[in-house]
């Protein structure tokens, strides 16, 4: 969000607040318009979008993505979409009807923060989701630390067992890619492979992603912008 005098929020400090006052699902809905806009523009560009808890049962919202994608599958097929961990299980019912909804109009669907929160991989199985990214403070000190190693060996080969794909968020340096490709995991994510960038600033998009085991240095999830 940009301020009067041209400074930039991060949306971790003012989503919360727009939670609080109702207006996430606004601030999804015109998420959504822009980030199609953008994969109409880069026809290679693969986005993951994330969601706030509301939008899970938010029906203008679903209704807004067929309106702006024309139900195109080349455009559905090029979207991620992200729900958190603690929003999924606060009405899975509810989320269930999302995820299934999503993945038959084409979009694959992830669970964000994984393991900050509650979820069995029971619910997870029911919910039909395509990847679970893990969250990032259990990744941020894992070349050191011996318990986040163990922690995340696990919920990878967890994850392997129901045919998930898993994504390590907060990836900041060389060691910790080296004990995150040892324990398997698919993708990676963070400042170590680019920083934020403004999307007019985009030029195109990569025609693949990488995928592990593959040269670490030549791979990349989507950092913080839009590409994969």
């Amino acid at each position: 969000m940009e301020k009067p005098d041209g400074r930039l929020i991060s949306a971790g400090e003012f989503i919360p607040v727009a939670e609080q006052l109702g207006l996430s699902r606004l601030i999804d809905r015109r998420t959504l318009e822009l980030s199609v806009l953008l994969l109409k523009k880069h026809p290679n560009l693969k986005l993951s979008l994330n969601v706030s808890g509301l939008t899970c049962s938010d029906h203008e919202w679903l209704v807004t993505l067929q309106r702006v994608t024309g139900s195109r599958r080349d455009l559905l097929s090029r979207m991620i979409i992200e729900i958190t961990e603690t929003a999924a299980i606060q009405d899975l019912d509810q989320s269930i009807n999302f995820v299934d909804t999503l993945k038959e109009m084409g979009c694959r669907v992830a669970i964000d923060d994984f393991g900050a929160g509650y979820t069995s991989f029971k619910n997870l199985k029911i919910l039909n989701v395509d990847m679970v990214k893990i969250d990032g403070a259990f990744v941020k000190n894992i070349a050191d630390d011996t318990s986040d190693q163990i922690f995340i060996k696990t919920m990878i080969e967890l994850a392997q067992t129901f045919g998930l794909e898993t994504v390590a968020e907060w990836v900041g340096d060389e060691r910790s890619v080296k004990h995150l490709v040892d324990a398997g995991i698919t993708y990676l994510q963070g400042f170590y492979y680019g920083l934020p960038i403004d999307a007019a600033d985009f030029a195109d998009a990569p025609e693949s992603h990488c995928r592990y085991p593959a040269a670490a240095k030549d791979c990349r999830y989507p950092a913080a912008a839009t590409d994969q």
